[in-house]
């Protein structure tokens, strides 16, 4: 048996989510998105582990908080990583993974983290997500060190799109086990008055349609009318150039840097840190502004993220 009184809190809190994910899954990638989950009972988790058929794609995380933080272990076939990042881009799956699919599928899984965040009450800080590291491990021993000894608990979801379907086995690990008893606070309970008292009947909650509908013609399903009043920063950046600490002494009161972008073409935009679209200087009013010329495409923006990573 795994640990019981540790899945019974995380069959409570993965449950409580799984709608949310299964929506914000189908924003990002552009299609109808059905997740379940099946919970394991086994508590050899290193020996379920090594019978995964190796190649996988690991994802690593920490949720919960300081000594009631719970290590997160999640194992899928890497054609669902080339699969997530032809989707969310709208473009046919690639054949072979390399750094963009990885840098995608992060701000996928950051994505859903933050919609988490935004539709539950976490007072406990059980879902604060930290430290995620996505991989690909070819046999066990490249994630060996990442197998925590002692009880655990598994579950395994099924992710199906279309006739599509995809399983992604989630191992899951206290850090303090003595966190983790029946009695007392824990970082996988909400109240622990409630689970004291009698049962009461507690059901997944379900989310309506997310998108926006015209006629009988369905949109992209977006959900941002929560955002719309969240300030982002855009700066326009004309160019970058390096230079030596010896020529940076020299600069004075009308001294010229010289750059490399020519006259005439176009500045790069970013909105919070990260390259949004491309533009031209213009005057309004006698003042600066910047016309946007070309709007990077989801692949480009994808792209852009590496440099942030």
């Amino acid at each position: 048996m795994s640990d019981s009184y540790l899945q019974k809190r995380a069959k409570h809190n993965i449950d409580e989510v799984l709608p949310v994910v299964s929506n914000a899954l189908g924003q990002i990638l552009n299609r109808s998105v059905e997740a379940r989950v099946r919970y394991v009972e086994e508590d050899n988790l290193p020996e379920l582990i090594a019978a995964e058929e190796f190649p996988r794609v690991v994802i690593r995380f920490k949720s919960g908080q300081s000594e009631k933080t719970i290590q997160n272990l999640i194992l899928t076939d890497p054609q669902f990583l080339l699969n997530f990042y032809g989707w969310m881009i709208m473009d046919d799956p690639a054949e072979e993974v390399t750094d963009e699919h990885f840098d995608g599928l992060r701000e996928g899984l950051e994505q859903v983290f933050g919609q988490i965040k935004m539709a539950v009450t976490d007072d406990n800080g059980t879902f604060q997500f930290e430290e995620l590291d996505i991989k690909l491990a070819n046999t066990f021993e490249d994630i060996r060190s990442d197998v925590l000894e002692g009880q655990g608990t598994a579950c395994t979801y099924t992710l199906k799109t279309e006739e599509i379907e995809f399983e992604l086995n989630h191992y899951l690990w206290p850090e303090h086990p003595e966190q983790f008893v029946e009695k007392g606070d824990s970082p996988m309970t909400q109240n622990q008055s409630a689970m004291d008292s009698d049962p009461v009947d507690i059901q997944s909650a379900e989310f309506g349609d997310l998108s926006v509908t015209q006629g009988d013609v369905k949109s992209d399903p977006k959900n941002v009318n929560m955002l719309l009043d969240v300030e982002l920063e855009i700066r326009v950046e004309i160019d970058r150039k390096t230079i030596l600490v010896s020529d940076l002494l020299k600069l004075g009161k009308g001294s010229i840097v010289e750059l490399d972008k020519s006259a005439g073409e176009a500045l790069d935009v970013y909105v919070n840190g990260r390259k949004f679209a491309e533009g031209e200087v213009v005057v309004v009013d006698d003042r600066f502004g910047i016309r946007v010329t070309q709007l990077l495409s989801p692949k480009d923006r994808v792209q852009s993220l590496g440099q942030h990573f």
